[in-house]
């Protein structure tokens, strides 16, 4: 519903209850990372991998936040374990997809986005993602059909955006 600030403060809420509910405070982190505040998104989930260093989410979460930061490599240090964790997780692999490509090793990325597509066939975000590395590789007939494509699923998309 987009109400993060209230997520926010119904999050610390119930981490003051229960200080080690892992839920809760990777939760909060994902929520800091959907509002920009890396550090402190950073906090909560180094604080809930110590609690389960094996939750594939927080991992995911903790990858999606260094991307943002440009810090590649712990990104796909999480992703890669978070895959590994949950091979099936389209969302770790199109996230790791988009690292790739940020980072501009085009072949890898188009590999995830492939990946991601071919697990859940709908995800107008690793298709836009496909066309955009597509189109970096100068294969303009595919990069536009995955454009049309993911318009076509998210209609609110414009074209040109990300």
């Amino acid at each position: 519903m987009d109400r993060l600030d209230e997520a926010l403060a119904d999050l610390s809420r119930a981490i003051e209850f229960h200080p080690a509910y892992e839920w809760a405070i990777s939760t909060r982190g994902e929520t800091y990372r959907q509002l920009g505040r890396y550090g402190q998104a950073l906090a909560d989930l180094n604080r809930a991998i110590e609690l389960i260093p094996d939750d594939d989410w927080t991992l995911h979460a903790r990858g999606e936040t260094y991307r943002q930061l440009e810090r590649y490599d712990e990104a796909l240090a999480d992703l890669d374990r978070a895959i590994e964790l949950d091979p099936a997780s389209d969302w770790a692999i199109s996230a790791r997809g988009q690292t790739y490509l940020a980072f501009g090793c085009y072949d890898e990325a188009l590999a995830g986005l492939d990946r991601a597509i071919e697990l859940d066939p709908s995800d107008a975000e690793a298709i836009f993602n496909r066309g955009k590395t597509r189109r970096l590789l100068g294969r303009e007939a595919e990069a536009l059909a995955d454009f049309n494509r993911a318009i076509e699923l998210d209609p609110s998309r414009q074209p040109g955006e990300g």
